[in-house]
């Protein structure tokens, strides 16, 4: 059936944000990002998707990479969705390394149509009825990417004042 799919980032102009840190443990934060997802968008488990996990044992310091992805239906339409890449590399012998998170999300909105007359129905609905209520739930969603990022930054002992925006 064909749809109509509209497509919003959440931190538009930017397309990500991003946390370094350089210190110890860094890869402690990477077995949160699941309950942080969980917690900050208010969603369940089976909402939370670990994609990607890699570990290099070959290499000292031991290098890592993980994708993580959490995603929640707004209604019948539309859902948001976050995702979460770390990537870094932490000493086996006393914990030392260094970890780069990036933060991105998207709000999508699916019409599924059959006709002319239900496309044309779809697209004034949208522009006349549901825009407010999809910019209700892109604020909320860019509101989540920068919680998530202030939880990562206590986690990981970082001041606010640290960070480059």
């Amino acid at each position: 059936m064909p749809e109509i799919t509209i497509a919003d980032d959440l931190l538009a102009p930017r397309d990500f944000l991003e946390v370094k840190f350089q210190g110890k443990e860094p890869f402690k934060v990477c077995t949160l990002f699941q309950k942080l997802l969980i917690e900050v968008m208010k969603i369940s488990g089976k909402d939370t998707f670990e994609t990607d996990i890699r570990w290099d044992v070959t290499t000292e310091p031991r290098e890592f990479y993980g994708i993580w992805r959490g995603k929640r239906g707004e209604d019948n339409w539309t859902n948001t969705r976050i995702k979460i890449r770390a990537q870094g590399a932490q000493s086996s012998k006393d914990k030392m390394g260094w970890i780069a998170i990036v933060l991105k999300g998207n709000v999508e909105t699916k019409y599924e149509y059959t006709n002319f007359i239900q496309k044309s129905f779809w697209w004034f609905f949208n522009y006349m009825f549901y825009y407010k209520q999809r910019r209700k739930y892109i604020d909320f969603g860019k509101d989540n990417v920068y919680r998530l990022k202030e939880r990562i930054l206590d986690i990981l002992g970082i001041p606010k004042e640290e960070q480059v925006p």
